[in-house]
C-alpha cells in the first residue's frame, strides 16, 4: 500500500475506534451474532476487521452465533447482564435480505434488557410496510444503535427508520490487515469481480473484457468453490449439528468448538480472497468488498455500483480517499479507466 493510502487507513480506524468505543465501550463482555457462515468473501472481510477492532478495544467475545445456531436461553446465560450484544455489519439492513432482517427484529424483542448495537450497515427498503415493521420493533427496544458506513444510509435510516438511534461509523472491513500470499489462484492481470444476485446491476459478469481489454481476465463472483475443502466443510458442519441437536448448544465446550469453526471458516474465506488478487495488475467490481479488498492490497482497480448505490456512497464518503481506486458510471467507462491502468508503465 502507498504511503499516503496507509495514513488515510489509519486516520479512518483512528476514527472507528473512538465510536466503538463511545457505543460499545473498552473491554466490555460481547456477544457477536449473525455470525458469517458461507463462502461470501465480504462478510469475511467484514468479520476479520471486526476481530481486529475488538482486539484494540480489549472486548471479550464469549459467545459466536449465526442465524441458525441462535439460542435465547444460552445467549441469556452466557452473557452477563452489563454485556453488549453486537450484530454483525454488512449490507443487509431492509427488506433485500429478508432473513437478517427478522433475525435482527427477533434479537431486539427477545433482549430488551441488553444494549444490544448494530455494527455498521447499508439500508435499503423497497417496501414501506417492512421499513414501518422495523422502525416499530427496533425502535421500541430501550438501547439499540444502528450504525450507518454512509451518508446516503444515514439520511434512509433517518427517513425510514426514525425512531431508532444512529451513529454513523465507517466499514468494518478496513480493520482488517491482509496477509501476503505467495499462492495465486490465476496467472492472468485482469480480474472481475461480478454479483450474480439480485443486487446486480453493472453487467460485469455477461461482459468479456478479455476481449475489451486486450488481456487475459478472469471473471467470477465472490463465493468460489474452490473453498470446498475437507477443512472448510468439517468447520461448517458444526453450526449444522447446532441447528439440528439445539441441546448441544448448552455445552460449555461446544459453544468453544461453535465459536472456533466460525474462525476458521471466515479465515480461510480471507485467505481465499487475498490468494486471488495476487499478482493483479487490475481488477474491475461490483462488490463493495471487493473494491475495499483492492484498497487494502494496494492493487489499481474500477469499481461499478449495485443496485441501490452501496458502492457509490461509501466511495463519495471516503474510499475516494485510496490513490487506488476509480469509480466508473457505466461499464463502457469501466473498460476505459482499465486500459488506462494496464497501459501504464509497470513498476
Amino acid at each position: 500500500m502507498r504511503e499516503r493510502d496507509r495514513s488515510t487507513l489509519e486516520e479512518l480506524r483512528s476514527r472507528t475506534l473512538d465510536v466503538l468505543v463511545d457505543v460499545i465501550g473498552r473491554g466490555a463482555t460481547v456477544a457477536l451474532l449473525d455470525a458469517p457462515n458461507q463462502r461470501n468473501v465480504g462478510d469475511s472481510m467484514i468479520w476479520a476487521g471486526e476481530v481486529a477492532y475488538f482486539r484494540r478495544l480489549g472486548l471479550k467475545v464469549v459467545y459466536v452465533a449465526d442465524l441458525q445456531s441462535y439460542d435465547t436461553d444460552v445467549l441469556r446465560r452466557t452473557l452477563p447482564a452489563d454485556g453488549v450484544i453486537l450484530l454483525h455489519g454488512g449490507g443487509n439492513v431492509g427488506d433485500l435480505w429478508r432473513g437478517h432482517q427478522k433475525h435482527r427484529e427477533q434479537v431486539a424483542r427477545d433482549f430488551r434488557d441488553r444494549k444490544i448495537v448494530q455494527l455498521p450497515q447499508s439500508v435499503w427498503f423497497s417496501e414501506e410496510k417492512y421499513a414501518a415493521n422495523a422502525n416499530r420493533i427496533l425502535g421500541a427496544h430501550p438501547d439499540f444503535t444502528l450504525l450507518v458506513r454512509d451518508r446516503e444510509t444515514e439520511e434512509r435510516a433517518a427517513a425510514w427508520l426514525p425512531d431508532v438511534p444512529r451513529r454513523y461509523c465507517w466499514d468494518m472491513a478496513l480493520g482488517w490487515d491482509p496477509r501476503p500470499s505467495r499462492k495465486q489462484h490465476g496467472g492472468a492481470p485482469a480480474l472481475v469481480v461480478a454479483r450474480t444476485d439480485h443486487e446486480g446491476a453493472s453487467g460485469l459478469g455477461t461482459a468479456d473484457l478479455a476481449s475489451d481489454l486486450g488481456v487475459a481476465a478472469d471473471v467470477r463472483d465472490w463465493t468460489s468453490p474452490e473453498l470446498d475443502t475437507l477443512g472448510w466443510r468439517l468447520a461448517r458442519a458444526v453450526p449444522r449439528i447446532a441447528r439440528r441437536w439445539p441441546a448441544l448448544r448448552r455445552w460449555h465446550l461446544f459453544q468453544v468448538l461453535l465459536r472456533a469453526s466460525f474462525g476458521w471458516i471466515n479465515r480461510a474465506n480471507v485467505r481465499s480472497g487475498v490468494r486471488l488478487y495476487a499478482g493483479r495488475r487490475v481488477v474491475v467490481v461490483d462488490r463493495l468488498h471487493a473494491h475495499v479488498l483492492a484498497v487494502l492490497m494496494g492493487i489499481d482497480h474500477v469499481m461499478l455500483d449495485n443496485s441501490y448505490r452501496k458502492l457509490g456512497a461509501v466511495f463519495d464518503d471516503y474510499t475516494h480517499r485510496f490513490s487506488t481506486a476509480a469509480y466508473a458510471h457505466d461499464r463502457t467507462e469501466a473498460i476505459d479507466l482499465a486500459r488506462t491502468i494496464l497501459n501504464r508503465p509497470e513498476n
